[in-house]
């Protein structure tokens, strides 16, 4: 094919010296006889096939004496009409085999343009069927009638128009620029929008949008389209043609017109109801999923040995199961692209509309019943609006109207009740915590490099809005999360940031900010943590207090990596070491030698409300996690896979309180205290956890929801039983470690805000809420890491003392010893099947009541074995085998 590209192009150069090639961007050749796809009989295998090339360097066609390289070609016949045959049916005779070039010139010159092929390049099936002209979109019949009453069968003589991933490839900063396509955020959500049919004939100046680009995650979109069969309402489409009806031009309407004006009407083909008069009704939104990772992160190697992504290589759609383009067909079953549908190319059934159709018995349009058909795709519906993994995004539609010309429908934000956008001069911004102010007493701060905004809640329009504008400041975006303090203890909170080993204090007190600052010896190592009107702030070898905006005291402690608090008690924690320190005067408290490296995840300190019960956590770098309670040091859950933990966090559970929950790899766990796993859990998620991002957990109405990050994916919402609740989740794009929730009292409203990576803050509000909902805020749970919880555990009917191993027999590394109503410490002993003694240990008590304790098979051969419990002058023996 390279072969006849560049001999075809230049013997039309020497043929014809009159054809200036360095006037045209884009090049078609137009061969005698007809195409290779329109062999309909296979008798004809040496026709040419129609076709789109691009050539590499130095395979170029040379025209122009040279001046001109030409790389990109189309290539189509004179005709596609062949292979004739005629029906009978009911004594009318249909001609078929007949064609006229529009579909396959548009398919053909649109890859000129940019676009891809949308069906099975392997095998030529339909991947999204009709919908779009770079697939099946050229199958449409026109039917003639002849002077004796037969009837001929056209194809490709009304190409359906590209759809709204083809039309963005090739035209998408002319749709922007015009308002044609909007992208969020750019339009509002939680208010009705306008959606034109993109086969509307444009008029003028009208820049009302035909398509919408709304994300699923950083990676995936749904692009909204109206599809609208009929936008003139006439009834029907015309063709207006030439040279004697042997060319056709383009739609017209349906009534004569002298002369015949052109409707755009490309899509009255589509699948639609059909009225007892003959004339289509029908369409409405169609909603496309396309899936960048697929398009441009996954590829194959060419002859050349050099990756190219499957959009370049022209391989998008070579899987029924892994597209990177397709249609969510709102009737839920998967009809485009399947083998076993009858319907692979689409039904009238595949668009997004209020109501459902009524039909007579012979399936002709009668007219729109009151029953709804589709006027929703959220995370819920049938079909759902989720991810390639399952997950759900954040924003839905709702509302949609009946197929019409201009269609309406709302973009949602997933259980909020509102969604506030406001944009930054600045790409990269970051958020901190509500902070109260000269101006206002609730404000986020906004900073930016060398300027601070102030976002503050007004209470006349119940809204968020930037309060002052814009503030210089002496410091750039910080190091570590913003932070808050009253160090000067005024009442008014100080913003914390760190630029390197310089500390910023950004103060509110008066009507202009004031600025502090103070430089350590070496880098700030973590984010401050403010206790009592005192920052702690440590570097490569010292821990700070800062009081009053100076330093205070400081200790030598080398190599803290996390810090948090309680009371007035410090904990720094080091790769192999955990210290408690007196906020007061830095005074080591008690030291732990820790058994492994730890330090990437952060500690976290559970106590009840009257602090007679003080629990520290802490997880290794290897998902092991140990707790710290009564002085005493001790493993509680071992991670026996290679992979990497998440983040830490604590919250009640129902009736279970505390409960510790984490992500290792795709695994959702939740413990209790002493590392029991909870039933249900762990949970299986559809995406792997992230590493940096902390956990948080809500109240939504009587039920305890867990809230697991996902990498890059925003959070995943599980309830007590273990199950994925679909319209709690919450898929954005949002900076690590930068998210934070508030709750308003007063206004009982819970917001959650957060930054993205185009200069824009984010602030998604629900609203009478009569209770605080925040179990755990996330990040140092929103201050020390600490979190004061009633202690709960299950309620056991009986008071029998019960325990039993599982599984039973071993054959792992490891099992489990589950424990009922053991309280205080339990000896243990353990015996081979002749008695004698091959370990022993004690299993401290635990505030848990049933508990699990992890046991290890290191050390024991294959056989049988005894163990037997001694607790508080009981004595228990199971038997169990292990197997290795």
């Amino acid at each position: 094919m390279e072969e006849y590209f560049k001999t075809a192009l230049e013997t039309a150069d020497s043929s014809d010296q009159e054809i200036d090639f360095a006037s045209y961007g884009h090049y078609m050749i137009i061969h005698s006889g007809s195409d290779w796809q329109h062999d309909i009989m296979g008798d004809t295998p040496s026709d040419l096939p129609s076709f789109f090339i691009k050539v590499g360097d130095g395979k170029e066609a040379i025209v122009d004496n040279g001046a001109v390289l030409i790389s990109h070609c189309c290539n189509v016949p004179e005709t596609i009409s062949q292979d004739f045959y005629d029906d009978v049916e009911n004594g009318i005779t249909t001609h078929n085999g007949y064609g006229a070039l529009n579909a396959v010139i548009a398919h053909e010159f649109s890859h000129s343009l940019g676009t891809v092929d949308l069906y099975n390049v392997y095998n030529s099936s339909p991947m999204v069927g009709v919908f779009d002209i770079m697939d099946s979109g050229g199958s449409g019949i026109l039917v003639a009638e002849m002077e004796n009453g037969d009837l001929v069968y056209v194809e490709g003589a009304l190409p359906t128009l590209p759809g709204a991933f083809s039309r963005n490839l090739m035209f998408r900063d002319s749709y922007l620029e015009r308002g044609l396509l909007k992208e969020f955020p750019d339009f509002a959500t939680m208010s009705e929008l306008s959606l034109n049919a993109i086969s509307a004939m444009p008029n003028g100046n009208n820049s009302v949008p035909h398509t919408y680009k709304i994300p699923l995650n950083t990676k995936e979109y749904i692009l909204v389209e109206n599809r609208n069969v009929d936008p003139d309402g006439d009834g029907g489409t015309a063709v207006f043609g030439a040279l004697d009806g042997r060319v056709i031009l383009y739609p017209t309407p349906f009534e004569d017109i002298s002369p015949p004006p052109p409707t755009y009407e490309y899509d009255y083909l589509l699948p639609s109801f059909i009225k007892t008069d003959g004339s289509a009704i029908g369409g409405g939104i169609l909603v496309w999923h396309i899936n960048e990772a697929i398009l441009y992160d996954e590829g194959q190697t060419d002859s050349d040995g050099n990756w190219v992504s499957n959009f370049d290589a022209n391989t998008v759609n070579t899987s029924f199961y892994h597209k990177g383009v397709s249609v969510i067909e709102a009737d839920g079953l998967t009809d485009l692209g399947s083998d076993y549908s009858m319907y692979w190319t689409g039904t009238p059934y595949e668009y997004f509309h209020s109501r459902k159709p009524v039909l007579d018995t012979n399936g002709l349009f009668v007219n729109w019943s009151i029953e709804p058909w589709k006027p929703e795709l959220t995370a819920t519906t049938k079909p759902p609006l989720v991810d390639s993994f399952n997950v759900p995004g954040l924003y839905h539609l709702k509302d949609i109207g009946n197929p019409a010309k201009r269609m309406s429908f709302k973009v949602e934000s997933g259980n909020f009740d509102s969604t506030k956008i406001l944009a930054f001069p600045a790409h990269n911004i970051l958020t901190g915590p509500i902070i109260n102010t000269n101006y206002e007493e609730t404000n986020i701060p906004v900073v930016l490099n060398s300027a601070i905004h102030l976002i503050g809640y007004n209470e006349t329009d119940s809204q968020w809005q930037d309060m002052m504008g814009e503030f210089s400041t002496p410091y750039q975006l910080s190091d570590y999360p913003l932070q808050k303090t009253d160090l000067n203890n005024d009442g008014f909170m100080e913003l914390v940031t760190v630029n390197g080993d310089i500390l910023f204090f950004t103060d509110w007190a008066n009507d202009s900010p004031a600025f502090h600052r103070i430089s350590f010896s070496d880098s700030i190592t973590t984010t401050p943590l403010s206790i009592t009107n005192t920052l702690i702030v440590t570097t490569k070898d010292c821990v700070y207090s800062v009081n009053n905006f100076s330093i205070q005291n400081y200790i030598s402690l080398p190599g803290t990596m996390c810090i948090a608090a309680y009371g007035d008690t410090i904990i720094t924690l080091g790769k192999d070491y955990l210290y408690t320190l007196a906020v007061d005067n830095l005074q080591i408290i008690k030291e732990f030698i820790l058994p492994e490296p730890c330090g990437n995840i952060e500690p976290l300190i559970y106590t009840n409300p009257d602090k007679s019960i003080v629990m520290i956590f802490v997880m290794a770098n290897s998902g092991n996690l140990y707790r710290i309670y009564n002085n005493r040091l001790e493993l509680i859950f071992a991670n026996h896979t290679d992979e990497i933990p998440g983040q830490l966090a604590c919250s009640a559970l129902g009736d279970i309180s505390p409960v510790l929950f984490f992500g290792l790899g795709n695994k959702l766990y939740a413990l209790k205290a002493d590392g029991t796993k909870l039933t249900s859990f762990p949970v299986i998620s559809p995406k792997t956890v992230s590493t940096r991002i902390s956990p948080f957990a809500l109240k939504n109405d009587a039920a305890d929801i867990l809230y697991y990050p996902l990498q890059d994916e925003g959070y995943l919402a599980i309830d007590e039983t273990g199950n994925i609740i679909p319209e709690l989740c919450l898929s954005v794009n949002k900076d690590e470690k930068n998210d934070y929730l508030y709750y308003q009292p007063e206004q009982q409203i819970l917001s959650w805000y957060y930054p993205d990576d185009n200069g824009k803050l984010y602030i998604h509000s629900k609203q009478n809420i009569a209770f605080d909902p925040i179990l755990f805020a996330g990040y140092r749970n929103g201050e020390s890491g600490a979190i004061s919880l009633e202690f709960r555990d299950d309620s056991i009917s009986s008071a029998d003392k019960f325990a039993y191993i599982y599984p039973n027999p071993v054959r792992k590394q490891y099992f489990k010893l589950n424990l009922q109503n053991y309280f205080g410490d339990t000896k243990l002993g353990l015996y081979d099947i002749s008695g004698t003694l091959v370990k022993k240990m004690l299993i401290p008590e635990s505030q848990n009541n049933p508990r699990d304790f992890e046991l290890s098979t290191k050390g024991l051969a294959s056989g049988v074995y005894i163990m037997v419990l001694e607790n508080n002058d009981s004595t228990k023996r199971l038997k169990f085998a292990v197997e290795k």
